[in-house]
């Protein structure tokens, strides 16, 4: 059976890998994500919600060298536990590309994934922008490296988990990730415009402007394992 995962597991290099995260109640997070997922929460019933952007390159089946994708991507997320395991996890909310061939692909295997109008943006030096529209107009700039990083729970919280879940109540899939260490750096939030977690009611206009934490990732090298596993 690995050998037939290993056949079908995705091979992609990310460029720029930005997580701007947010310290929210339970309460705004429960009601969004399937019943059997338990949420990561801290002793004060907070949990962290994150949106994620990066650029993906040379996306690729393992066994195959073409055809090869290049693609920008943004997804809303938060932090779960592995209902079967316990071990760290990630749900999505949504997930959107670039590239129109995308979502297709990723629905046939049972990832709904959509296509969105979104760019990332590097000047070269620390600054990053990132633009384009998903419903609505979205746009951030952040500055990397700037500031310190917060503890290294936080930073392993944020960015370690290799199991994601998505789907909702009855259509639950999962899959599984793997990467070798990441290089994450401190970053900073100039500016950002983004309703969608305002309009689901999970974030307020005021807290998308304040995040609990910034973080930056190069470069990084990720394997997808497919297809994804039915959970209920």
């Amino acid at each position: 059976m690995s050998g037939f995962a290993d056949l079908l597991s995705v091979k992609m290099d990310l460029a720029n890998v930005i997580y701007i995260s947010y310290r929210l109640p339970v309460s705004r997070i429960r009601p969004l994500i399937p019943n059997v997922l338990p949420v990561a929460s801290d002793h004060n019933n907070n949990a962290f919600v994150s949106f994620v952007a990066m650029s993906c390159r040379r996306v690729r089946l393992s066994a195959f060298p073409w055809p090869r994708f290049n693609y920008d991507q943004l997804n809303l997320r938060t932090y779960i536990r592995d209902p079967k395991t316990g071990d760290p996890a990630v749900y999505f909310f949504q997930s959107g590309v670039s590239l129109g061939i995308i979502p297709p692909i990723t629905h046939l295997a049972g990832i709904p994934w959509e296509k969105i109008s979104f760019q990332l943006h590097s000047d070269g030096v620390s600054g990053y922008q990132a633009s384009g529209q998903w419903r609505d107009d979205i746009h951030f700039e952040i500055v990397a490296p700037d500031g310190e990083l917060p503890e290294d729970s936080v930073v392993e919280h944020l960015t370690g988990p290799m199991m994601g879940f998505m789907g909702s109540n009855g259509k639950l899939r999962s899959f599984r990730i793997s990467h070798r260490a990441l290089e994450v750096r401190p970053a900073r939030l100039k500016s950002i415009e983004f309703s969608m977690p305002i309009n689901n009611g999970l974030i307020t206009a005021d807290k998308l402007r304040q995040p609990d934490s910034v973080l930056m990732v190069p470069h990084a090298q990720f394997t997808v394992y497919l297809p994804p596993r039915r959970i209920i």
